[in-house]
């Protein structure tokens, strides 16, 4: 059980079936796609709202580079290996000082 406003994950539970893990990949399978599809469209409408034509190509490119990156990151938490990503410090968490020569 997870606390109240804790939210909760595959890595809480190391011991996934295979067809547990099978039916969280299959959910992976349209990221990349549709990150893809939705950034092309919000470039095709810089394209036409800004007489360019080059932000539709741009858009596909970022939205398939975060669709990569989502699916990349969701595998990891998956397979529970998600604790080997470093995690970026916490605001106000003092920083490692350099040790000094004596």
């Amino acid at each position: 059980m997870t606390e109240q406003g804790a939210s909760y994950t595959l890595a809480d539970r190391p011991h996934l079936t295979p067809y547990a893990k099978a039916a969280a990949y299959m959910g992976l399978a349209l990221v990349t796609p549709a990150s893809g599809w939705v950034c092309y469209k919000a470039g095709q409408f810089i394209d036409r709202e800004m007489h360019t034509e080059y932000a539709a190509l741009v858009g596909l490119m970022i939205g398939c580079a975060v669709g990569l990156y989502e699916t990349y990151r969701e595998g990891l938490r998956i397979e529970g290996l998600s604790s080997l990503v470093p995690k970026p410090p916490k605001p106000g968490a003092p920083k490692d000082e350099p040790s000094k020569p004596e």
